[in-house]
């Protein structure tokens, strides 16, 4: 496979296969959402303007994809938390989400997409830290497939930490229909120099 890097208006001759990508993987449990192609194709036109996306492709076919942009640029119910906790949104690069078809998934591309992200932005030294969301089901939850992995596990796997006290409620329809809102969880990680991003003093 290979990795392409789209970067602003880049992204919108991808918009199709990623609002696929997006329907098809986020009807998984945890997420279990009934979205519709148009909302999606709309969402994602937002990463033209500031916003990074790698695609993992497999003779020509998506297999799996990374998205990102500034916080301060996502909407008001990510950022939101972030004020209300008194860190500054201007200072993290949020990784909105990782997406790999399941032919794909365990083989070290979700590691590999990740690292070149992190990589990318972290030259740029405009951010102090990454930071990406998960959402909260019960352990009992009655859709949890057996032997279901938790993406908490990927992410403490790759040095990112809870955030206590910094959540989010977002509201999506799922596949039975109901619209609900589901709590978030934030993660964080610092970029340390010398990989070209900020240390916590604003240095680079």
């Amino acid at each position: 496979m290979t990795i392409l890097e789209l970067k602003g208006t880049q992204v919108l001759d991808y918009l199709d296969q990623l609002a696929g990508l997006r329907l098809n993987i986020f009807r998984e449990y945890p997420y279990l959402y009934d979205g519709q192609l148009e909302d999606e194709r709309r969402y994602l036109s937002g990463y033209a303007d500031q916003g990074l996306v790698l695609l993992a492709l497999d003779a020509g076919r998506v297999a799996g994809a990374i998205t990102g942009m500034p916080l301060a640029q996502e909407s008001e119910a990510f950022v939101a938390p972030f004020r209300n906790a008194g860190l500054a949104p201007e200072q993290f690069y949020y990784i909105g989400e990782l997406l790999l078809q399941a032919d794909y998934r365990n083989l070290g591309w979700g590691s590999r997409l990740l690292a070149r992200l992190e990589q990318l932005v972290g030259e740029e030294g405009r951010f102090s830290q990454y930071c990406l969301a998960t959402v909260v089901r019960p352990e009992a939850h009655p859709s949890r497939p057996v032997g279901f992995v938790p993406i908490e596990r990927f992410c403490r796997r790759h040095g990112y930490s809870l955030m206590n006290g910094v959540m989010a409620k977002v509201p999506w329809q799922e596949l039975d229909g109901q619209v609900s809102s589901k709590q978030l969880e934030f993660w964080h990680k610092a970029c340390l120099a010398p990989e070209g991003c900020l240390r916590r003093d604003g240095q680079s």
